[in-house]
Order: C-alpha cells, then sequence, then structure tokens
C-alpha cells in the first residue's frame, strides 16, 4: 500500500467511526425519549435500561452500518475534492479509480464485518434486548410459535414423532405414529395411537398399536386400549418461542426453510428473509461505488453540504427500492434470490460503470 493509498484509508476510516458513533447516538437519543415513560412507570432498575440500550447498539449498527458508509465516503471524498487534493493526484498520473480503492477495499471489509455481526451478535444481543422491554419491563410473556396439524418432530433419542393433529390448550393429539430407529438408520419400533394426551406427569396413549422389527422386517404386533410409554417429550416441547427477524441468524432462518420444506408448507417469505438479510450488508460496497463518483461530480457545483444532502437522498431512494424489491419478493411478483439480491446488484453495476467512466470522457470505459 502506498502512501496516498494509506491517506486515504486513514481519512476515511476516521469519518467513518465519527459517522457510524453519530448515527448510533441519535438513534439511542430518540429512543431513550421513546422509551424513557415505560421504563419509569415499572421503576426499571438502572442494569435494565443500560442493558436495554447496550443490547440494542448491534441492531443499530446492522441497520445504519451501509449508510454510515455512503455518507462517510462523501465526506472523505468531497474534502479532499475542496483542497484540490484531486487535482494533485491527476497531475501524478494518479486516476479516480486507483485514488479510491483503499475506500472500496475498507466498505467490502465492513461488509464482511456486518455480516458476521448478524450472524453471531444481533440474534443473541436482539434476544435480550427484546427479553428485557418486552417481559420486564411490559410485563408480557413470551410468544410462541404452536403448529397444530402434520407434526413432524425429532427427539433427542431419534425416535421421530408424526401427529396429524395437536390441540397445544387441552395437550392432546390425534392419529399419532411413533418412529423408533436402530444402528443404520433402520426402524426397530412403531407405535401408532389414535389419540394421545397429558395427564400432568405422562403422555397416555389411547386405541393403538405397538409393532416391533427386525431386520427381516415385522416381528409383531401388539394392541392396547390405553398404555404409558417412556418418552422424555412434554408439551413445552411441541411448541417453540417465536423469534423476530432480527433475532434470527442465516443458520436459523435455513434450518426453519427446511423445516417448513419437509412439511409442505411454502417457505418463500423466510427464503426472501434469508436472502435480504445476507445481501444487505454488502449494500456498503453499493453504496461506495455510487458514493465516490457522485461525490466527486456534485463537489464540482456545490459545497459539502450539497453532497451530504444529496448522498442522503440517494440513500433513501436506494432504500425505498430495496424495500420495495422485498415487498415484491414477499407478495410472490419476484423469486426471493431477487428480490434479495437483485436492487444490490443492479445499483453495484450502475456505480461501477460511473467509476470507471470518471477518469474518461468516453462513454464506455474501453
Amino acid at each position: 500500500m502506498t502512501i496516498l493509498h494509506r491517506y486515504i484509508l486513514v481519512r476515511f476510516v476516521q469519518t467513518y467511526l465519527l459517522t457510524i458513533m453519530g448515527f448510533i447516538g441519535i438513534y439511542l437519543i430518540i429512543d431513550f425519549f421513546e422509551r424513557a415513560d415505560e421504563f419509569l412507570a415499572k421503576n426499571a432498575p438502572m442494569q435494565d435500561w443500560l442493558g436495554y440500550y447496550m443490547y440494542k447498539i448491534p441492531l443499530i449498527f446492522s441497520y445504519m452500518g451501509p449508510q454510515a458508509v455512503l455518507l462517510a465516503t462523501v465526506i472523505t471524498l468531497t474534502t479532499l475534492a475542496k483542497n484540490n487534493e484531486f487535482i494533485a493526484m491527476k497531475a501524478c498520473g494518479i486516476g479516480v479509480t486507483g485514488a479510491t480503492l483503499p475506500i472500496l477495499g475498507c466498505s467490502f471489509v465492513i461488509a464482511l464485518f456486518l455480516l458476521g455481526s448478524n450472524e453471531f451478535v444481533m440474534p443473541q444481543s436482539s434476544q435480550k434486548m427484546n427479553y428485557i422491554f418486552k417481559i420486564k419491563v411490559r410485563g408480557g410473556q413470551p410468544k410462541y410459535n404452536i403448529k397444530r396439524d402434520k407434526i413432524w418432530f425429532r427427539s433427542d433419542d431419534g425416535s421421530i414423532w408424526n401427529v396429524q393433529y395437536y390441540d397445544a390448550e387441552k395437550a392432546m393429539m390425534k392419529d399419532v405414529s411413533i418412529y423408533h430407529y436402530r444402528a443404520r438408520r433402520m426402524i426397530d419400533k412403531r407405535v401408532d395411537a389414535a389419540a394421545v394426551f397429558w395427564n400432568g406427569r405422562d403422555w397416555e396413549f389411547l386405541d393403538g398399536y405397538v409393532r416391533e422389527f427386525s431386520a427381516r422386517g415385522l416381528e409383531s404386533t401388539r394392541h392396547f386400549d390405553r398404555e404409558i410409554f417412556p418418552v422424555a417429550e412434554t408439551p413445552k416441547d411441541f411448541k417453540e418461542v417465536r423469534k423476530l427477524p432480527e433475532e434470527m441468524s442465516l443458520r436459523d432462518l435455513y434450518r426453519e426453510i427446511q423445516e417448513k420444506e419437509r412439511e409442505g408448507e411454502d417457505p418463500i417469505k423466510k427464503w426472501v428473509d434469508f436472502y435480504q438479510k445476507l445481501s444487505y450488508p454488502f449494500v456498503s460496497v453499493v453504496l461506495t461505488l455510487i458514493g465516490i463518483p457522485l461525490s466527486l461530480r456534485s463537489s464540482r457545483r456545490g459545497g459539502l453540504l450539497f453532497c451530504v444532502s444529496l448522498s442522503l437522498a440517494f440513500g433513501l431512494a436506494f432504500s425505498f427500492i430495496y424495500a420495495l424489491g422485498v415487498s415484491l419478493g414477499n407478495g410472490g411478483t419476484f423469486s426471493p434470490w431477487l428480490a434479495g439480491w437483485g436492487p444490490t446488484l443492479i445499483f453495484g453495476c450502475i456505480g461501477l460503470y460511473l467509476l470507471l467512466t470518471m477518469d474518461s470522457e468516453k462513454i464506455l470505459p474501453i
């Protein structure tokens, strides 16, 4: 890395850190005035106040990180252009593309950092944040997803439950089959029951059959009217805490998609969420590609305030188009992949074209 590249990179990193801290600070102040009444009404201890806002920082960073990249790019390059430093670079034979490579590289690193934060930090911090505010402060209860029909459930011991109907309020099941496996994934025993209900301690199976299998096939069949089988599952195991999108990592989303596909449900909305969560960090790179030519061209017509206003307007426009693509994906108009990646790729290509033509008067960068 040359001295010039190091100089531009340091200027950009310093500006980005100030910008993202400013965004986080403004967001926290606004949120403080919105939530303060509820914290005070519940006499929430100071540790809940501090914990709530500390756990909220990764969520704010996830949302505002790419926007801060755009603003930092515009401020950095507009300042350099105002001081005629780009004119000096061109006089030395250094073009815009070569001079701004450190900013592009740094924006890609920020995108990877955002992706890692969204996968390993934000889900856990968002769960703790929501627990403090919704459960401890508001006094609510965790919301559960309860599936009522065609349930497939894998037990810790490897057995598989197939439940045609489940009434969570009465803790009762209908048309239940349990498959027990041995080595090499061969069925060892199968339990079928017309109904199963929870008596407070155990599941009681009614009007069913027990079938024993060996390597040769079916060995025996036994009917029962009422029987208790040694299973570890309780009614709580058949319902799961409902997670908000920000509380789920890519791995969580993918597991939920696979589960929905096994159960025959349409997972299109979850696929849209998956591609959106995967693509959004790379909006940083796209906004950098757009921000470089935007700031240098607009700096010739106005000052720093004009460039910043223009960049914020463009950032809002891009966010609107990105959200529109996601909405069309949820509605089935776009494929999930196109909904998540389409706006990013289109604006990325536009930004790359504008960047490559900055040093040339030609229409094509060749």
